[in-house]
């Protein structure tokens, strides 16, 4: 199953839904034809074509791929996609203890994989993401898990929030290296400073925005 696409102003954003705990996979793009991939969660051969059959139809090439944090919903599809595009593989380094147990962890989710690709650069607060000519700022928001991380598309008003957010509700901190007090900081801190038009676009299910979980989400503490 697959979402349709998002259109902002200056950025086409699809959304897929893969594998069995329904992660969103995003592919951002624009009109240069340079293309990112955030949260890879295909394993399965007909995923890998949705994917391949949405690149080939806007004829992407895809620069990056991104995981906003290591948990292995998110990172099922980088051995596909690293090796199908070539892209660099960028991802937070103090996610690495968790991303170097990904076989362990897809057997207990009774996930397939292959053996995960080596990060070619580490991403850190304040870092700036570009491709085409867009620019994804880089926050680096724990809580759910360590080397978690948020995108932020200034100009398209949209952040890409991970597991640290969702529709009325917030990420599990009951999770290896998740931190309660450190999810409710990073909400507070990297999410609710920005604009209520913000639109939040998470890791599982629907889109919001900043204003309407600033106004009732009843998960976020002040």
């Amino acid at each position: 199953m697959e979402e349709s696409k998002l259109k902002f102003v200056n950025m086409d954003i699809k959304t897929f839904h893969f594998n069995p705990i329904m992660v969103n996979t995003y592919i951002l793009s624009d009109e240069t034809g340079e293309a990112v991939i955030v949260d890879p969660g295909n394993c399965q051969s007909y995923e890998d074509a949705q994917i391949r059959d949405y690149v080939a139809s806007k004829n992407l090439k895809i620069k990056y791929i991104i995981n906003t944090h290591p948990h292995i919903d998110h990172i099922a599809g980088n051995p596909w996609c690293v090796s199908e595009y070539h892209p660099e593989l960028l991802m937070h380094e103090a996610g690495m203890p968790i991303y170097n147990k990904a076989f362990a962890y897809a057997v207990a989710f009774g996930l397939e994989i292959e053996k995960m690709p080596d990060p070619d650069r580490f991403l850190k607060e304040g870092d700036v993401v570009t491709f085409g000519n867009q620019q994804l700022s880089v926050s680096y928001t724990p809580g759910h898990c360590d080397g978690s991380i948020c995108l932020y598309s200034a100009d398209n008003k949209v952040i890409i929030t991970g597991d640290l957010i969702f529709e009325q509700c917030v990420g599990r901190s009951d999770l290896p290296s998740g931190n309660e007090a450190l999810l409710q900081q990073s909400i507070r801190e990297k999410i609710l400073t920005l604009d209520d038009d913000v639109t939040i676009l998470s890791g599982h299910g629907d889109s919001t925005t900043v204003g309407r979980e600033r106004r009732s989400n009843p998960y976020i503490t002040m």
